[in-house]
């Protein structure tokens, strides 16, 4: 767990009751919410994410729909579509925080190729090819 995750676990832990328990960091974004905003804020088109990712224009929409109360989208359909976006390692650890995901993870080879491009700051294509290059390219195929 991260720190924050172990702060708040602590403060949990201590207060007698939960509205005495001092929490951090909580999460208050849904995931349509923060979706909706970066796709304004880098005026992306939902053509643009489906020509990008292999996610059908339909469950894109879904995923933007805050009144789509069962759409739980996978963590790698998140990372897919940040990619896509060219969202920051920020932004996409929003929307994976937002989606209750961990943030992006160093220990797994593919995950680091992607932290390793978004610090470079390459856009989602190069990350991509990244992937291919060292054998990684499944890595949005689900299982």
């Amino acid at each position: 767990m991260g720190r924050v995750t172990d702060d708040n676990k602590r403060e949990l832990e201590r207060a007698l009751y939960y509205d005495d328990a001092k929490l951090t960091g909580m999460v208050a974004n849904t995931f349509p919410a923060v979706l909706g905003r970066l796709i304004q804020k880098k005026n992306i088109s939902v053509m643009r994410i489906v020509e990008n990712t292999s996610i059908s224009k339909t469950y894109v929409n879904k995923l933007r729909n805050p009144s789509e109360k069962n759409v739980n989208p996978s963590r790698k359909v998140v990372i897919d579509i940040a990619l896509a976006i060219n969202a920051t390692m920020e932004e996409t650890n929003s929307l994976l925080k937002a989606a209750r995901y961990q943030e992006l993870y160093t220990r797994d080879a593919a995950e680091a190729v992607i932290i390793w491009g978004l610090i470079h700051r390459q856009s989602g294509s190069e990350i991509r090819r990244s992937l291919q290059e060292k054998g990684l390219g499944g890595f949005f195929k689900e299982k």
